[in-house]
This record gives C-alpha cells, sequence and structure tokens, in this order.
C-alpha cells in the first residue's frame, strides 16, 4: 500500500495536482477485532486511520456493516417524509397519484442510493428502510395502522424495497460480468462457476485485511 502511494505522490508532482494531505485519510477494513493498521505516510505527512469513510455518498464503515450508511439515509428520508405529510392534508391535500410522485421522487431515492453496494447488510438495518417506505405507503392511501403491507403495495403499485434491491443488485452483477477489465468481473465468473462460499469467504477476508486510501 505505501508503494501505491508513492506512486499516486510521483503522479501528482508529474501532472501539477495538488493533494489534500491533510484530509486524506485510510481505513483498514477488516473482519477481526485484533488487526491493527500499519503506518502509511502521502510524502512527508502521516496518514490518519478512521473507522469509517463517505466516498460518492457512501458510507462505509471498517467492518462492512453498512449500519452508518442505512442511518444516514433514513434520517434523510425521513425529513422528506416530512413533506409528504405535509401535502397530504385531510380534506386539502393532494391526492394519491401526486403523493406517490413525491414518494418516488424525493423519498425513495434515499431509501435506495447505493443499494447495489450494502444489499448485504443485516436485516435489521435494511428494515429500518422499510419503516420508511411503510409510512409512505399509509400517507399515499391514507390508511389505518392495521391495514396490511402488502395490500398497500398492490394498490400503490409500488414494491418492497427488497425487491427492488434485488433487481439493482442483478443489473450491476450483469453489468460487472460484461465489463471484461473490472475487477468483479473475474470474481462473478468464478462464483457462477460453482466456487464455494467457503473459498469466497476467505478471499473476501484476505482482502479486507488490506487498507484503502480516500484522498479528497
Amino acid at each position: 500500500m505505501q508503494l501505491a502511494l508513492e506512486k499516486v505522490v510521483a503522479w501528482a508532482e508529474d501532472w501539477c495536482v495538488t493533494i489534500n494531505r491533510e484530509k486524506t485519510t485510510a481505513t483498514l477494513f477488516t473482519l477481526s477485532a485484533k488487526a491493527t493498521p500499519g503506518k502509511l505516510t502521502l510524502g512527508d505527512t502521516p496518514l490518519k486511520f478512521e473507522d469509517q469513510q463517505t466516498y460518492l455518498g457512501v458510507t462505509y464503515d471498517k467492518r462492512m456493516t453498512w449500519k452508518q450508511h442505512i442511518m444516514n439515509a433514513e434520517g434523510k428520508a425521513r425529513r422528506k417524509l416530512n413533506i409528504m405529510r405535509k401535502l397530504a392534508g385531510s380534506h386539502w391535500g393532494a391526492n394519491e397519484k401526486i403523493l406517490k410522485s413525491v414518494y418516488q421522487g424525493t423519498v425513495r431515492p434515499h431509501l435506495e442510493y447505493g443499494s447495489s453496494s450494502w444489499a448485504t447488510a443485516a436485516k435489521t438495518h435494511q428494515q429500518a428502510l422499510d419503516k420508511v417506505q411503510n409510512q409512505a405507503l399509509r400517507i399515499i392511501t391514507g390508511a389505518m395502522k392495521s391495514t396490511p403491507i402488502q395490500k398497500m403495495e398492490q394498490v400503490t403499485g409500488i414494491p418492497p424495497l427488497s425487491k427492488r434491491r434485488d433487481c439493482k443488485t442483478m443489473v450491476q452483477a450483469t453489468k460487472y460480468q460484461c465489463t471484461h477489465d473490472h475487477p468483479m468481473s473475474d470474481r462473478l465468473k468464478k462464483m457462477s462457476s460453482g466456487k464455494g462460499f467457503a473459498e469466497e469467504t476467505s478471499d473476501r477476508d484476505a482482502r479486507a485485511s488490506g487498507a484503502t486510501i480516500f484522498l479528497p
């Protein structure tokens, strides 16, 4: 990893690119509680190790539980959900069609952003997002709390988030397989050819023992 950092510094100098070294940090992704990060430097600046990083709007924690990312997504979605509540007045409010459009355009994007990455998160974390959609379904339909979720999904034509996550993950996997120079292409081919889960998990853990650098 240090060798890669030295190449980055050399490239930046060749192309007159300035890297903010004070904001550059590293994260050691590992499932081991005993793993300790080594010392890394960017030029002559020691890198600080952090427990989580946010990259392109997705928060990666060192154990890849996705808990923090999902908490952030839930918070953003709930703030947008309040707008729906204000629009859904008892007598003067927006109709079902408008409320559905508001949900699909402002609330659901927060619940699904980067979902192909964190689709492996624990069900307890994912259920927090499902609850937000369930509340939105009640706002859209005006249904009572006792109304079955499946019934509201049928009435509104809004599928469960889990189904949409599965679909997005499959689409992303297909893109990886079709892009032969992508690092995930070979890995997916091995999995589809019958490579055992234990072997795949072993490979994942071996890769997770390395550090990842996030440049600002």
